[in-house]
């Protein structure tokens, strides 16, 4: 059962907001686990009560911010993709910029804490409804993305091949966006970013024809 109700009227609405925004600061600064709905209250400048006229409790409020980050997961606009043109078309240079364009859109994306990601893929793994937006931010961002192959015309073997492809896209882009963003041990990340690009080419090229 959920409580969360969208305010429509102007000052509500700036209280509704404050809340998400207050909320989604202390989770990156503190942790979700430390954080408490008078936190919350205290940072946003809204009365607790007014908090919980609009949420049922915390897990509501970072629920929220979990579909908002997921909104944010969208690749550049059809006109964009459009522009590339097909990918038949391209050398491996302009095929391998392409992936580095997918990359950095998944890393601008990346916006909150190494604690806020922690926090994140452990409450993925804890709470089953925190677990079933985790499935549906999946979902759309794969969706999404299978647009953009569309759009760009990838020329796959098989239907299979899309899906494979797609699988090793998340896996790969997933790992050097984390290591990239919040491994501090790495060295040089620059390597680590051409190196997935280079992976990426490569299982390209055994799934597609071009």
């Amino acid at each position: 059962m959920t409580k969360t109700r969208i305010p429509t009227q102007k000052r509500s609405l700036e209280k509704y907001e404050k809340i998400i925004a207050a909320a989604y600061k202390l989770f990156n600064e503190k942790g979700y686990y430390n954080t408490t709905t008078t936190d919350i209250a205290k940072e946003s400048g809204v009365a607790i009560g007014s908090i919980y006229s609009y949420f049922l409790d915390k897990k509501e409020i970072y629920m929220e911010i979990l579909k908002r980050i997921s909104d944010k997961f969208e690749a550049p606009t059809h006109d964009f993709w459009t522009q590339k043109g097909s990918i038949a078309a391209m050398d491996e240079q302009e095929i391998k910029a392409l992936f580095k364009i997918f990359i950095e859109i998944m890393m601008e994306c990346h916006n909150f804490s190494k604690l806020f990601h922690d926090d994140m893929m452990a409450l993925e793994l804890l709470d089953e409804d925190i677990a079933k937006i985790k499935k549906q931010n999946e979902n759309i961002r794969n969706q999404r993305t299978r647009d953009v192959f569309d759009i760009i015309s990838i020329p796959f073997h098989t239907p299979e091949g899309s899906d494979i492809f797609l699988h090793y896209c998340n896996l790969l882009i997933d790992d050097v966006c984390h290591t990239i963003l919040y491994d501090e041990a790495v060295p040089d990340k620059e390597i680590y970013l051409q190196q997935t690009v280079d992976l990426l080419y490569k299982s390209f090229q055994n799934l597609a024809d071009f």
